[in-house]
């Protein structure tokens, strides 16, 4: 387990990837000045040298206009397609009424619907063959209370892996289970989701590791889909999934498999960040065969990534850690 102790002591209101900037920026005698703490903005100077970092990735090296481009998902797929990386079909609605009037196109088929303008996996949700127009609706409701616009688009099978891409070099991969617990025969899944949110590394707010698993209606709706509810007891050794979204930040789990993923995926996620031109960013691909070469018929990028977070690679739930912050601070210029 990875040591659950602050990371910064005096600094824990602070994101823990800002905290590991702050860190590795001491740690090379960079002067660390906090500009606005609520918003995790700072100052890095070293000589004659001065750097703005917000969030820990939000640096000059990207142009606003790649930042409003990743953070779309309509102009990111578009800028992917475009370039020849393999996206999933779907389409994108600025109109409720339209959305559910394709509920037909997209009853049959498992999909995904999410804002166009989101990130931390803010909104999305994941609908399975021949759900309900009631719970469609559900869904898309939820896309649009974060969005003006949302995105329909057919669901890949597989994990889903964060590659997070510094300059030229994919510096770290890894695997994001969706929030989960696994039965003993004894207890329920909600003293399971209890007994699991007691691990110190688990918080709220991005201070932490990882985050709480939470008992919304969320998650509610997807032990539903299982014939489950929170005071259903899981057999021994059987994993419940909370959450059908991957992100750590709705309580996942993230497991290192950097150097498992096949090289070519490493291009591909490579190829995606140099179509929006981004320097810093995450790209989330899914695939049923990481470990294989590519097939367009069992892997999608899904989305390029503003604000790639650095602590789940740096503190995994499970895995090699890998050292992120530092590759920041390269880039910038700092030696």
């Amino acid at each position: 387990m990875t040591e659950p102790k602050p990371l910064l002591p005096g600094w824990e209101d602070l994101e823990i990837s800002t905290q590991i900037i702050i860190r590795d920026a001491i740690s090379r005698g960079i002067e660390v000045e906090v500009i606005d703490r609520k918003e995790n903005f700072l100052r890095l100077v070293k000589g004659n040298h001065s750097e703005f970092v917000k969030e820990a990735s939000k640096t000059r090296l990207d142009s606003l206009m790649t930042y409003l481009v990743m953070e779309n998902k309509i102009a990111s797929k578009l800028v992917l397609s475009e370039n020849r990386v393999r996206v999933p079909i779907g389409k994108d609605y600025s109109r409720m009424e339209d959305a559910l009037l394709d509920y037909p196109l997209f009853q049959s088929k498992k999909k995904v619907i999410k804002p166009v303008t989101t990130n931390f996996g803010i909104g999305i949700g994941i609908s399975n063959p021949n759900d309900s127009l009631e719970k469609f609706t559900f869904f898309v409701k939820q896309a649009f209370s974060f969005s003006n616009s949302v995105i329909v688009e057919e669901f890949i099978e597989g994990p889903e892996y964060r590659f997070l891409v510094l300059g030229d070099e994919v510096v770290a991969v890894c695997n994001r289970v969706p929030a989960n617990v696994v039965g003993d025969g004894i207890h329920t899944i909600r003293e399971l989701i209890e007994t699991k949110n007691k691990d110190p590394r688990r918080g709220e707010g991005h201070i932490t590791s990882l985050e709480k698993i939470q008992m919304s209606e969320t998650e509610s709706l997807v032990l539903s889909d299982s014939g489950l509810t929170f005071d259903s007891v899981p057999k021994k050794d059987e994993q419940v999934f909370l959450r059908k979204n991957s992100n750590i930040s709705t309580g996942g789990d993230s497991i290192d498999v950097t150097d498992l993923v096949h090289p070519e995926f490493k291009t591909i996620a490579l190829n995606a960040a140099k179509a929006a031109s981004a320097v810093i960013c995450g790209i989330d691909i899914i695939s049923s065969a990481i470990t294989e070469k590519p097939n367009p018929e069992h892997y999608a990028v899904l989305e390029i990534n503003f604000n790639p977070v650095l602590y789940i690679h740096e503190f995994p739930y499970a895995g090699k850690p890998r050292a992120v912050g530092d590759k920041i601070l390269d880039l910038l210029g700092f030696t």
